[in-house]
């Protein structure tokens, strides 16, 4: 009989951490399986034999040597030196990080090397192989504490239901929405930055600063690990059903008929917001209607009814996607981005060989949405103390659209009772409604200098709500011309001007207000966001809009992306 106790079994030590699943609403769980969540089967090893040979706890600490006190019961591998401990628990948990979970279980002093030790190493390098580095990220300024063992479990567990997980497990889903956002959004929030226009380098700064642009430069020159797995997620079933099921809670409002009607065929639903994250992630890529899919029909539908529903945009958010307190509203950002890219899509299989040019923005799937982000904020060491630092990219040729409705269409969208009194009773059916599309337009824009007065002689354009201060405003000028034009023409060309600055998020978006000008006369003002952050090549999508909001005029979205 060995010299030392039987120690006891120990607990079950999980992938997931308790406070992912940490919950006040009850769990489910399977016949069967009443000590594990019904989710946690799937990720936790299940041994159901007593057989594994029983250690006594390690007094030392991984930066010390194993040492063997009980050669008969100890495995070979904890007896080897630390270094080589560290290194084949590192390359397994790489390789198969539910793997790593199940060793741990397999004896009590593995699992304290894995889970105890004080020294962070371990799982910092398990992330820094399967993830992005989240001090180097794109889109959060400046360095945070990161726990590196946590992260991995979430984004591990996150990953196998998204890969794993059948359509009859779906109904599981609505209590593990609130943490699955929040670990997709870490995933998009760690990307790190694509190259920006640089600096120069051997201006004066500190060895530290130095080091850390080093850093962030070489971090935005390789690909980003992150990308294709939260790609992979976000085009999977289980995504799909939380977007189409979760983002929104539908309600039919009970209404009075009008006098002489038993009923109002223009009651619709109202939907109410149960998760922006949602929507934001759903804007990242592409949307996927499927025309024949009567859930993707109506889907769309909703979104053509926000989008147009010009009660939406009033002077609380400044007739554009945000709320009043600054920031955006994903929501409309999400239904305005994704009723554009759909109609850019249904033009380019109509054949239109102009809108060839939306193919780039539409490809290349979360590339498209990765900016320069927010870790080199200095101004170019060339630009003259007077001039203005174009941070945003704003100078430069772009190509863009817009889409409408008929304006029959949208009166009776937007004043039903109107219609109803003149008998015109049909109802307006969204989801298979096929609004129209303007023409692709070019647009020159250049920044506004101090030295031109000329531009002083019209209105300014500013904004009515909380923007951000962590870069100035940035003011252009420019025309606007369809590509089927002799461009620039000035029969045909239009006047635009506008200014680019910061909304009040953490981290900021970039907002684009721009006012579009005919015959010496402002008719338009468009009001959107920059998907990615400023330098990305998706573009920025908002809602157009009547420049003096006269009673009863239209609106739609936009689109407009750098080529």
């Amino acid at each position: 009989m060995s010299d030392y106790a039987q120690s006891p079994r120990p607990e079950p030590l999980h992938l997931v951490p308790p406070e992912l699943v940490s919950s006040p609403i009850a769990i489910p769980r399977r016949a069967g399986s009443p000590d594990l969540p019904v989710f946690m089967k799937d990720i936790c090893f299940s041994a159901t034999s007593s057989n594994y040979p029983q250690t006594p706890p390690l007094t030392s600490s991984l930066t010390m040597s194993a040492s063997p006190a009980s050669p008969q019961f100890q495995s070979p591998l904890l007896r080897t030196p630390c270094e080589i401990i560290h290194k084949v628990l590192c390359s397994s948990g790489v390789r198969d990080p539910v793997g790593l979970a199940r060793a741990a279980r397999t004896c009590k002093e593995l699992g304290s090397l894995i889970y105890e030790s004080t020294d962070t190493a371990l799982w910092r390098e398990i992330h820094l192989e399967l993830y992005d580095d989240p001090r180097l990220s794109g889109t959060v300024s400046g360095g945070r504490d990161v726990v590196w063992k946590r992260s991995v479990q979430q984004r591990e567990f996150v990953g196998r239901i998204s890969r794993e997980w059948s359509e009859e497990r779906f109904g599981e889903l609505p209590i593990l929405l609130e943490p699955i956002c929040s670990i997709l959004q870490g995933l998009y929030l760690d990307i790190p930055p694509t190259a920006a226009p640089s600096n120069d380098t051997d201006s004066e700064m500190t060895d530290d600063s130095a080091s850390s642009i080093s850093s962030s430069a070489s971090a935005s020159s390789v690909d980003s690990l992150n990308i294709p797995l939260l790609e992979a997620i976000l085009r999977s079933p289980i995504f799909a059903h939380l977007y189409y099921n979760h983002s929104y809670r539908a309600t039919r409002p009970t209404l009075r008929p009008l006098s002489g009607q038993t009923a109002s065929p223009l009651r619709r639903q109202t939907r109410e917001d149960i998760h922006p994250v949602l929507s934001m992630l759903h804007c990242l890529l592409p949307p996927d209607f499927d025309g024949e899919d009567e859930h993707h029909r109506t889907h769309r539908g909703y979104l053509r009814e926000m989008v147009y529903t010009a009660s939406n945009y009033t002077e609380k958010n400044d007739w554009g996607p945000f709320n009043s307190d600054g920031e955006v509203d994903w929501r409309l950002l999400d239904a305005l981005s994704s009723i554009m890219m759909a109609n850019a899509r249904d033009v380019i299989a109509l054949g239109e060989d102009s809108w060839r040019l939306a193919l780039q923005p539409l490809s290349f799937g979360l590339e498209a949405v990765r900016g320069w982000g927010w870790i080199d904020l200095r101004r170019p060491v060339d630009l003259e103390a007077d001039d203005v630092w174009d941070w945003a990219g704003v100078e430069g040729t772009w190509c863009g659209s817009y889409a409408f409705l008929d304006y029959a269409d949208w009166i009776t969208l937007n004043e039903p009772r109107i219609v109803a009194l003149r008998r015109q009773v049909g109802q307006l059916d969204l989801a298979r409604y096929a609004e129209a599309v303007g023409d692709l337009l070019h647009m020159h824009l250049t920044i506004d200098r101090p030295c031109d007065k000329s531009k002083d002689l019209l209105p300014p354009v500013t904004s009515g709500i909380p923007t951000g201060d962590l870069l100035p405003p940035i003011h252009f000028s420019g025309s606007s011309a369809p590509t089927s034009a002799a461009w620039p023409s000035p029969a045909a060309s239009s006047f635009v001007r506008g200014t680019v600055q910061l909304t009040a998020d953490w981290p900021p978006q970039v907002r684009w207000t721009m006012v579009i000008r005919y015959g010496g006369e402002d008719r338009w003002k468009v009001e959107g966001v920059q998907m990615g952050g400023r330098g990305s090549k998706r573009g920025f999508f908002g809602v157009w809009t009547d420049a003096t909001k006269e009673l009863h005029s239209p609106n739609g979205p936009a689109w407009y992306w750098k080529t």
